[in-house]
């Protein structure tokens, strides 16, 4: 009875300890989370009045809407586009600025510079730069007598562009978690290496990327997450045009909540993203595992 009482009181006093983030999450996550699935069966305004049940018919519109799927199109090519680009050049990055050294030390801190900045000004900052006008990008093409594209209102280039910037404002992130983890492979390894005769291609295939697998499964889980919500770099640079060519499913949610007052829709979309996004997160962690299995 004495070791079960024990047991229990350590068992409480962690409870106690998890109880502050537990109630957070509860309050600001599961509950809202909640209220949303109910919601969803609902149509109503953006006041909260008129409500009117029926049933999964906001899904049915949502699953019939071609501006929805036309959106979540152009958030899969934003994912693809940005998480591969994001992660092989903080990788590279990484692996480039590793060694300990004062000119390094400067390079770390400007290419963390743009995370703790706003996206929303990094965004108004790099839209100034390109914009078709004004911008110093294309004053410089036009001095050298390079052609000049409207990227913000080229369908080609428009997502493009939001990528270059979503990139360049998020890979200082990734860069520094993978920096830490290249600083954690023991050196030991390396010096093997180096002894066996091992190039600089096969130490790193062979040694540094299994050797920061995990932390690299990790960014890449969080950078698909991330990337599934893109909505600042969209409406401050293209508001989702031209053609709908950028129109995320953010973006999408936000229109029809605050601008179309369609609140049913716009929740039955947020869920439908929720569930996309933990799809893809559990076949990423899955598809990790089975790689961290394979080293």
């Amino acid at each position: 009875m004495k070791w079960k009482a024990l047991a229990w009181n350590k068992s409480a006093v962690g409870y106690l300890f998890i109880l502050p983030s537990l109630a957070v999450m509860t309050i600001f996550v599961i509950v809202p989370l909640l209220f949303s699935l109910l919601s969803s069966l609902f149509d109503f305004d953006i006041m909260l009045k008129n409500f009117r049940f029926i049933g999964l018919g906001n899904y049915e519109t949502v699953l019939h809407d071609e501006r929805f799927w036309n959106s979540l199109k152009n958030t899969v090519y934003f994912v693809c586009g940005n998480v591969p680009l994001q992660i092989i050049l903080s990788i590279l990055v990484a692996v480039a600025i590793n060694k300990r050294s004062r000119l390094n030390i400067v390079f770390r801190t400007i290419y963390f510079l743009p995370v703790v900045c706003s996206m929303t000004i990094v965004a108004m900052a790099l839209a100034m730069m390109f914009d078709f006008n004004i911008g110093i990008v294309p004053s410089l093409l036009r001095e050298l007598g390079l052609p000049v594209v409207d990227v913000f209102n080229d369908p080609t280039w428009a997502m493009p562009t939001i990528i270059l910037i979503s990139v360049f404002k998020g890979f200082g992130f990734t860069m520094v978690i993978l920096l830490a983890a290249l600083q954690g492979v023991p050196e030991s390894l390396y010096e093997a290496a180096e002894i066996d005769g091992a190039g600089r291609s096969a130490t790193f295939f062979r040694i540094t990327l299994p050797s920061i697998a995990p932390s690299i499964a990790f960014v890449v889980i969080t950078s698909i997450i991330g990337s599934f919500q893109v909505f600042d770099q969209v409406y401050v640079t293209t508001k989702g045009g031209p053609m709908y060519k950028t129109e995320t499913i953010v973006q999408l949610i936000y229109t029809k909540a605050f601008v179309t007052n369609e609140m049913g829709p716009a929740i039955a979309s947020a869920i439908l993203l929720f569930l996309i996004i933990l799809v893809v997160t559990l076949v990423s962690l899955r598809v990790g595992q089975k790689s961290e299995e394979n080293l």
